[in-house]
Order: C-alpha cells, then sequence, then structure tokens
C-alpha cells in the first residue's frame, strides 16, 4: 500500500471511529435521559406526588416559631386588616393606571399596556376624530369615532368629550350602552396634555378579552391581575405542593389593605412572580415572613410588607403595573425578578435565533446537554438582549417610583448552585429546566450562565440608579433542602430569603423612618 492509501485508510478509519464513539454518546445520552425520568428520586417525587426525597428534620422546615399564629398576628403590620375590607372601584383603578401609559416612552409601550389592561385607547381630536389608536379595532388616525363605537354609545360620548374640553374635570366616565359591550366599566373620557391634535383620550375594555363575571376563575387578566377576595383551598403551586390562597381587596395574596396607609406606618411592597408569590398559606410567604422579622426586630407592627408576587409576571408586566402598585401608598418596593424574562421570553429568542449549523447540531441530545452554550448566542449577543429588552424595562420602573418619592431596592435572583448538588441532585435540576423552562434546546448549566449575565445587570443598574441592590443570589448558594426546582423555594428556602432581605433592609428602614 502506497503512502497516499495508508493515509486514506487511516483517515477513513478515526472517521468510522469518531462515527461509531458519537453514535455511542447519543445513545448513552439518550438512555441517562430516559433513566432520570423514571429512576430520578426527586423526578419521581414530583410524578407520583410524593414527599420531597431529604431527611425529615425541623431544619428542613419553616422555623418553629413561625408557625406561631399568635406571634404572626402580634407583629402583622398595622395597615392590614384581617377583615374583609372594600376594593377599589374599576373606574379608580383606570385613574391610576392611566398616568403610566402616558408615562411609556413610545408606541410600543403604550400596545402593549393597551393589550395587557385589555383596553381599547383612542386619542381624538378636538373634533372628535381619531388622532391615534391603541386598540383592537378596524378604525385607524383620521377616522371619525363613530368607525370605533356602536351608534347607541357615539352621541353620549362625543357630549361627554365636548363637556369635558370646556369643565375643570379632568375625567368622565359615560356609562356603555350597546348591548355587545363586556368589561369592568364603560367608557373613559380622559384630558390630558399628551393627547394628539389637542383633545382627549378615549379608553373602552376590550369585550372580547374581559371573561363573564361569572366565570370560576382566579384571574381577571390571564396571568397579569387577579379577581379581588378570591379564594383556593388546596391550589396546586409550580412545585406540585398544595397552597391555601386568598386575594385580597387590592388583587394581591395577603391580607386586606388600608389605604391610605395609617400614620406612622413604613409600607413595603414586594413585587415578583411566582417566586414572590410562593408558599403554603399567605402568612408564610416570604414577604410575610420578612414583615414579622421587621416588626420583630423593631418590637412593634408600624411596618406593613405587602405581597405583591402574581405568577407569570416578568420585567415588561411589572413596567405596566406601577400604577397599581403606587395606588398601595408604599415607601420602599423590593423587587425579585429574572426566571420569567430569561426562560419565557428571551429564550424562545435565542433558540429562533440559532444558525442552521446550531439548529442542526442541537437534535443530539448529547450536544444539548454537555455543550448546551455553544447551541446559544454568544455572551456579548444574550447581555445585550438582557440590557436592552429587560433591564431597560426596570429602569422605567425605578425612575417612575423615585419620581413618586419612592425608593426601591432590586434582588438578585437565586438558583441551586451546582457546587452544593450531587449528581443525582444535579440530574433532576437538569430534567425540569428542560421540561418546564428553557425548553429541550438548552440545559441547567445554560440557565444559569444566562442568570449570570443578568444578576450582573442587575447589579449594573443598582450601581447606576444608586438604588439598594440586595444579594439574594450571593447568599442562597443552596441544593435541593432550599430548592424545588430552578427557581422555586422550599419552606426553609422561603424563610432564608426573608432573612436576607431583612438583614440588608434594616439599615435602610432605621435611616428613612428615622428609628
Amino acid at each position: 500500500m502506497n503512502k497516499i492509501g495508508r493515509l486514506l485508510f487511516f483517515t477513513g478509519s478515526c472517521v468510522l471511529w469518531l462515527c461509531l464513539l458519537a453514535l455511542v454518546l447519543e445513545g448513552w445520552a439518550r438512555w441517562h435521559w430516559r433513566r432520570i425520568e423514571t429512576q430520578n428520586p426527586f423526578v419521581k417525587s414530583r410524578i407520583d406526588e410524593e414527599l420531597w426525597p431529604i431527611p425529615r428534620i425541623p431544619e428542613n422546615d419553616f422555623s418553629a416559631y413561625l408557625n406561631d399564629a399568635d406571634l404572626r398576628n402580634t407583629y402583622r403590620g398595622q395597615g392590614k386588616s384581617l377583615t374583609t375590607l372594600a376594593g377599589p372601584a374599576p373606574e379608580d383603578e383606570l385613574l391610576w393606571r392611566f398616568p403610566a401609559f402616558i408615562a411609556q416612552e413610545n408606541d410600543f409601550y403604550r400596545h402593549v399596556f393597551a393589550n395587557v389592561y385589555g383596553l381599547n385607547i383612542l386619542s381624538l381630536t378636538e373634533t372628535g376624530d381619531i388622532s391615534e389608536t391603541y386598540a383592537a379595532i378596524p378604525a385607524g388616525k383620521g377616522d371619525s369615532l363613530a368607525k370605533a363605537v356602536g351608534d347607541a354609545d357615539l352621541e353620549p360620548l362625543v357630549g361627554a368629550a365636548k363637556e369635558l374640553a370646556t369643565s375643570a374635570e379632568t375625567h368622565r366616565f359615560v356609562p356603555a350602552l350597546s348591548p355587545e359591550h363586556r368589561g369592568p366599566f364603560g367608557y373613559a373620557v380622559l384630558r390630558s396634555p399628551a393627547a394628539e391634535g389637542g383633545g382627549c383620550w378615549l379608553a373602552y375594555p376590550r369585550s372580547e378579552v374581559w371573561p363573564p363575571a361569572e366565570t370560576d376563575t382566579l384571574w381577571e387578566l390571564d396571568f397579569f391581575t387577579y379577581k379581588k377576595h378570591m379564594e383556593r383551598r388546596d391550589r396546586i403551586n409550580a412545585l406540585g405542593i398544595t397552597e391555601d390562597f386568598r386575594i385580597n381587596n387590592y388583587g394581591f395574596r395577603d391580607a386586606d389593605i388600608i389605604v391610605p396607609k395609617p400614620a406612622g406606618t413604613y409600607r413595603i411592597l414586594c413585587v415578583g412572580a411566582s417566586t414572590t408569590e410562593e408558599g403554603p398559606v399567605n402568612d408564610l410567604t416570604y414577604p410575610a415572613i420578612l414583615e414579622t422579622l421587621l416588626n420583630k426586630h423593631f418590637g412593634f407592627n408600624r411596618i406593613d410588607v405587602v405581597n405583591c408576587g402574581l405568577s407569570g409576571m416578568n420585567s415588561l408586566k411589572h413596567r405596566m403595573r406601577v400604577g397599581d402598585y403606587l395606588a398601595l401608598d408604599p415607601d420602599l418596593v423590593v423587587l425579585y425578578n429574572a426566571v420569567n424574562d430569561i426562560c419565557h421570553d428571551l429564550y424562545p429568542i435565542w433558540v429562533k435565533d440559532a444558525s442552521p449549523l446550531q439548529k442542526r447540531l442541537r437534535e443530539s441530545v448529547f450536544l444539548r446537554r454537555y455543550f448546551g452554550q455553544v447551541l446559544l448566542p454568544d455572551r456579548s449577543r444574550m447581555r445585550a438582549d438582557i440590557e436592552h429588552s429587560k433591564i431597560s424595562n426596570l429602569e422605567f420602573f425605578i425612575r417612575y417610583f423615585r419620581k413618586h418619592q419612592v425608593d426601591v431596592a432590586v434582588c438578585s435572583f437565586a438558583a441551586p448552585s451546582p457546587d452544593a448538588l450531587s449528581r443525582v441532585e444535579r440530574d433532576y435540576y437538569e430534567y425540569y429546566t428542560v421540561l418546564e423552562w428553557t425548553g429541550r434546546y438548552s440545559n441547567f448549566e445554560c440557565y444559569l450562565n444566562a442568570l449570570r449575565l443578568y444578576n450582573e445587570a442587575l447589579h449594573g443598574l443598582c450601581e447606576k440608579e444608586n438604588v439598594l441592590y440586595i444579594p439574594v443570589e450571593e447568599n442562597m448558594r443552596d441544593g435541593v433542602v432550599m430548592f424545588g426546582d430552578i427557581c422555586h423555594l422550599r419552606n426553609p428556602g422561603i424563610e432564608k430569603k426573608a432573612g436576607i432581605i431583612a438583614d440588608a433592609l434594616i439599615p435602610r428602614i432605621e435611616k428613612a423612618a428615622r428609628l
């Protein structure tokens, strides 16, 4: 065999061996994934709804004092009520929300506002024509109002707009006469210098968005607002654990809120998603425990901590709800936000924008699991996406509250630490990262890398805006005792997070409340 022949034989043999190795590794990865599904004790406990496979010892649950209902009531904030209080009227809610619509920086965010609140919002000229629409209607700029509303409602609306233009009033509500109209109120005519053409704004519910009042659901608007004074026993949370769940007079999972707050009260809002809302009962969420810790530390009950967490929220939705938060009369807002931004907003974009080669390679289970990061955009692109599409929302959030003399603190977002995990435990988080969070084209390590970039961006935002940064992630590098999945906490984790935030806030409260 000549030299060229030997070279070809050697090259061909190497290629065949590499192909065989690739097949073996791929087969092993698929077998191992199936084994996780069927044999991993943590996966099985979730699927079979069994107890979490860790020792049943006191250290793996809430501290005993937190189960003392009398103690919790002693340190319940004075601005809360265990008796039912009246909630705000839908008209009042619109009035405190609408300034946030006006404050949005461009039409994209105004359209988002109209969409998430289920509203049609029109800017009208002095002659009653439409100058701008943020609506799901066939009418557009330059059309008459008659094209947007039914004949039965047209004349009362035109009359209300004319009367508003010559009066000292800032708004007027007009009942809907059209039988097709559905929603919490009729029509709102609002005067504002921001209206195009020097006219006014018209806002009214999108009938197709608002469910009938008798619909049996917690949601007023899906994954955005709850119905007031709703209750659920044995509600299943994100970890498959039952919770007793009660919504207050302002649509949050807490005791009813007194507004305006009583004199001498320092009120904190904990804003976030299911990782803020979570807990077996209302009194054992992290905001409720934080309230107990702070009032116990100071020896009174003048601090309210309101749980404003709501499942499915993200930075864009928080940006839209600043009016709702401000209506609760806060002194300080604590923000805990990341996972929904990363997994439900950014990951679909990163997966869609993969190159043709990345799309071909990611069909391999082995490559997805062990080399997932190379199948995603590079770190500079991911960092830019986080800054542009997510941190910008939080920047608006901070500045809106600062404009209204409300302080803001931002927490880093915690996740299980690989250093605290056994191989079996890491396999569990790997499995549920793919199953419930990032999808099949990523893995646990990729999520942690994205979260590091997000937390770095949060830290940079706090330095830029001169707001308090609370190092939750830096102090919660734990494993299965604390974390039920990649973001949700078990009972001891909920308590630990509350303690970390309490330690960070005590000096700030002492200074702000002059204690």
